[in-house]
């Protein structure tokens, strides 16, 4: 797989030189750790001394949205409170840029001591070998107490090799103004696949605000890139669909399911009921404007509205959250992007690392985190506090996580497919082509990324 762009190497050197100036981490002498966890013999870490001072670098993405940049903060500082001899040093990369970003850190041999990723990450650094198992370094009771639908996610041959760390559920939105400027009762959102169909229409057919903004009764996200891919996955499973099956084999053309998907997102985009190019950040931003009557989206929503919204926590008073509707399943189905935290297989300070992984997925830092962005917990004792199920918003959330299905990583071919298959909604949605036209054109390119892998 083809990882690097020529336009991101002035960035990957600036990461290159901040981590080898203050990073605790070295390649010298050290063996990677694959994804079967085969720690070589030569990787001895060497274990941190209560007086010894410790810089851990981490790479992460939080700390660079507006979202999130105050929750980090205030872990971070929470936990170099309780750490005094170990310092944070974080390496903050947009999003978009990240995992090509720390994969040439890595190549380098400067990968960061702990890194934050997500289930398309994940795999693609666990095939790389910069990254080492977890059992032993956070213990039983931390590894047995992530929730099964997490673990899955995050065990490559019988390792787990990433902690889950936020799990982000994606459940229904809905604008409560629209609802009612558009005759709906604006504290009753669709429960069925065809309710959510007629509201958006009837939001729709408001057409724009008093400004002349248009007005969309769904928004769906339909711009080429790895998100658009993994939306049509989530769409495929409320049709009775998935994208591979129990042993891995990819199957994404099964039954009616991608057909019927593929037709909403161009019935929805041909009508004007949603927007056509948009990406996620897009739609959120619209949704926070006003402008847009549903959307599926994470548990970090309310968050993100309030800022996008400019109204904070008074514009609560205007949307509302619930389970996505049922499908062809009989079940709300949905999926998860979870947020998750690896060690380098080359760390100095695997320790200290660790330690700072467990302060992150621990109680006082999920309560401070879920109370700051409303994110929930992997962790099935962290989950059930009453701190996390304090409201309908949180237990709407934890609700929708008993339906929402981890995304399929287990091949490394997995976020590039999906960045493939994102073209199966462009295409839907902007052109008049045949819809199993345009699937028997997308895939075989599909079929080939997976039997590469």
């Amino acid at each position: 797989m083809k990882l690097w762009k020529i336009a991101t190497l002035s960035l990957a050197a600036a990461i290159l030189a901040t981590v080898t100036a203050c990073s605790g981490s070295s390649n010298n002498g050290a063996k990677p750790v694959n994804q079967a966890g085969n720690v070589s013999k030569d990787n001895q870490q060497q274990p941190a001394s209560s007086e010894e001072n410790i810089e851990l670098t981490f790479a992460n993405w939080i700390s660079t949205e507006d979202a999130t940049k105050d929750a980090y903060n205030q872990l971070v500082e929470g936990f170099e409170n309780a750490h005094p001899n170990i310092k944070i040093k974080s390496l903050g990369i947009p999003f978009n840029e990240y995992k090509d970003q720390v994969l040439i850190a890595s190549t380098g041999g400067n990968t960061p001591d702990v890194l934050m990723a997500n289930q398309s990450f994940t795999p693609a650094f666990g095939s790389a070998n910069i990254v080492q198992p977890l059992e032993t370094l956070l213990g039983s009771d931390i590894i047995d107490d992530i929730l099964p639908s997490s673990k899955a996610g995050v065990t490559f041959n019988g390792k787990v090799i990433a902690m889950p760390w936020a799990p982000h559920p994606n459940a229904l939105f809905w604008n409560k103004t629209l609802f009612a400027k558009a005759g709906l009762d604006p504290n009753t959102p669709p429960k069925t696949w065809d309710e959510l169909l007629k509201y958006a229409e009837a939001v729709a057919a408001l057409k724009q605000d008093d400004k002349g903004n248009p007005i969309y009764g769904i928004g769906e996200a339909n711009k080429t890139g790895a998100y658009t891919g993994q939306m049509l996955l989530r769409i495929t499973l409320s049709h009775g669909g998935k994208f591979v099956d129990d042993q891995g084999k990819l199957i994404v053309d099964q039954g009616s399911a991608l057909v019927e998907s593929l037709q909403y997102l161009r019935d929805i985009a041909n009508q004007n009921v949603a927007p056509v190019g948009a990406e996620i950040k897009d739609l959120r931003a619209m949704f926070g404007t006003g402008s847009l009557g549903m959307l599926v989206d994470g548990d970090f929503g309310r968050n993100t509205f309030r800022t996008t919204s400019g109204k904070g926590e008074a514009f609560d008073k205007e949307w509302g959250v619930t389970t996505v509707p049922v499908g062809a399943t009989g079940r709300s189905e949905t999926v998860f992007t979870e947020h998750q935290l690896l060690i380098s297989s080359s760390t100095k300070h695997a320790e200290a690392a660790a330690e700072f992984v467990k302060y992150l997925v621990s109680k006082d830092a999920m309560i401070l985190y879920h109370k700051l962005n409303g994110v929930m917990s992997s962790r099935a004792s962290v989950a059930s506090l009453p701190e996390l199920n304090e409201d309908d918003y949180a237990k709407v959330f934890n609700e929708q996580m008993k339906t929402a299905s981890p995304f399929p990583t287990g091949n490394p071919a997995f976020e590039q497919a999906m960045k493939e298959t994102s073209n199966l909604t462009v295409l839907a949605t902007t052109t008049s082509e045949d819809i199993p036209a345009i699937i028997a054109k997308i895939l075989p390119k599909l079929q080939e990324l997976y039997a590469a892998k």
